[in-house]
């Protein structure tokens, strides 16, 4: 019986791990966002009001198209340039919190 429950769960485990590595994470790209709209920009609209301008269609053109820099700063004229959104690295995790609140997500921010 041992022997049936060890391999189950080296496949299991390993399944988590292929699943979490390399993926972008939502919570991370709000995190960036609001140190750069809020704290750096001072943009008067909310995080996740940002995320609700577009549908999540029009979020993924605008990031394949490498426009999310300037979609953000259209948003919140005020605020200067947001460099580190352009930075691919955080780019997608920005990406990721954009796509999850989108205005057709039906996700709701807490």
């Amino acid at each position: 019986m041992k022997r049936t429950i060890r391999p189950i769960l080296l496949i299991l485990l390993g399944l988590g791990v292929l699943n979490t590595t390399g993926s972008a994470d939502p919570s991370k790209g709000e995190k960036i966002l609001n140190k750069v709209l809020h704290k750096a920009g001072g943009c008067s609209i909310p995080t996740p009001r940002v995320a609700m301008a577009h549908s999540l269609v029009e979020w993924k053109r605008i990031y394949e198209a490498g426009q999310l820099e300037s979609e953000i700063q259209k948003l919140c004229p005020k605020m200067g340039t947001v460099a580190k959104i352009e930075n691919r690295k955080y780019a997608q995790d920005v990406f990721e919190y954009m796509e999850h609140y989108s205005s057709d997500s039906g996700a709701i921010p807490a």
